[in-house]
């Protein structure tokens, strides 16, 4: 439905009828936004399954699997069993998850390609398999490819805080790594080959109303970089919460549990006077903080944008709703919880019924019988002394499940009868 959609999706199949990997074209004109994975993929998928709807969203969906899986072994690494499980149902049932496997973005595969790399590069620092430590740094140039210099800067603001809190210096400067840059740069050449042939061999093409564009300096340097200084022509939501207030839908239903996460890992570090011993990993936290604040200064921000960091959250939001679980104190606070999140889970279908009823006039009985099945299992799931799966989750992932079973069934094609071409 959304613009960007639409255009990687011609963008692919021209790609692929016109057997040209290197340039992009969009309907025959010049394209310097998005760097070439997505569309590389892309029509890899339109070849094998021929072009249609289904091949051209294959790729990012079994990339926002890999997300998950990457996140349930990123997390194991660190956590027990019951955490790591918890962290892959967070992410996978977030309403973000949902959202960006129906109308696609880059960012759907640049989570994949970002956790999986810090996912391998932990396995490495644990185990010292060689194979751990260059698949992480396939990962990283993979994501570059898919959004640029970002993939390689939040492994950076994740690991180093945890070599820090660590004290292992020696982490910092390791001659492993340089193998690893050479690894990125090798697979990078592709791209770049395209980037110089298209543009920067070209100074007289016209790109975003000036010549002289060079397509490498746009990649590794204006897209990114380029908003936070000001040297981007881009200018839009350029303030510092525009994030967080996106996430606070786009994070449901756990969001309640990773703001309270967030804020304990705050104090927890302050605590220990800014140290972590053993086992513990000091990640997840600064990456995502990190990589906000990259981002939340920037002057050009759209809502997902965040999403890229959306495992370190779920994360973050599993170690306490596991605390919450397992932890017999506070029981005030649970069921405060409790409260507030039932409230919000019955608000969200309220108002999405009421968006279903009124404007486009569907059957207000079939509705309310699907608000009232939903109200009778809340009801159930509350009163019911024992469950094998927490009443918490399971509530949470009841509600989006059935909030996102609305918006495909009756929102979404409705929606889609007002829209043009």
């Amino acid at each position: 439905m959304e613009i960007d959609s639409v255009q990687y999706a011609n963008i692919s199949r021209e790609m692929l009828l016109n057997k040209n990997f290197l340039q992009i074209y969009d309907q025959g004109k010049d394209y310097l936004d998005k760097p070439p994975l997505l569309f590389w993929l892309n029509a890899l998928s339109m070849y094998i399954f021929g072009i249609n709807d289904i091949a051209f969203r294959l790729p990012s969906i079994l990339l926002a699997v890999l997300a998950i899986y990457s996140t349930y072994k990123f997390t194991l690494l660190y956590y027990i069993k019951e955490i790591a499980l918890l962290a892959a149902l967070v992410l996978a049932s977030s309403q973000a998850m949902f959202l960006i496997t129906h109308d696609l973005r880059t960012d759907t595969m640049l989570m994949a390609w970002v956790i999986f790399g810090i996912w391998q590069f932990s396995n490495w620092l644990l185990t010292k398999k060689w194979i751990s430590l260059i698949l992480a740094f396939v990962a990283v140039a993979f994501g570059m490819m898919t959004k640029g210099p970002i993939a390689l800067m939040v492994p950076i603001f994740s690991f180093v805080p945890h070599f820090l809190m660590h004290r292992n210096f020696k982490l910092l400067f390791k001659w492993e790594y340089l193998m690893g840059l050479i690894i990125i740069i090798v697979l990078l050449i592709p791209m770049d080959i395209g980037l110089y042939q298209q543009f920067d061999l070209h100074p007289d093409k016209i790109m975003y109303e000036k010549t002289g564009t060079s397509g490498l300096r746009f990649f590794y340097w204006t897209q990114s970089f380029g908003r936070i200084t000001g040297e981007s022509v881009w200018r839009e939501n350029g303030y510092f919460f525009f994030l967080f207030e996106n996430l606070l839908w786009g994070f449901l239903p756990w969001i309640l549990f990773f703001i309270i996460g967030l804020v304990l890992e705050f104090f927890n570090t302050i605590k220990n006077k800014f140290r972590v011993q053993g086992h513990e990993e000091w990640i997840s936290t600064p990456g995502f903080l990190i990589t906000y604040t990259a981002l939340g200064i920037s002057n050009y921000q759209l809502p997902h944008y965040i999403y890229t960091v959306l495992p370190f959250a779920s994360i973050i939001a599993a170690k306490y709703i596991y605390s919450l679980i397992t932890i017999n104190e506070n029981k005030k606070l649970k069921n405060t919880l409790s409260i507030i999140n039932g409230f919000l889970f019955s608000l969200v279908l309220f108002i999405l019924i009421v968006l279903l009823v009124i404007p486009f006039n569907l059957n207000y009985y079939l509705i309310s019988i699907l608000f009232i099945i939903f109200i009778i299992v809340f009801g159930y799931s509350v009163y019911k002394q024992k469950q094998l799966i927490p009443k918490t989750i399971q509530f949470a992932v009841f509600t989006i499940l059935v909030t996102n079973l609305l918006l495909n069934v009756f929102f979404y094609p409705k929606l889609l009868e007002y829209q043009l071409g």
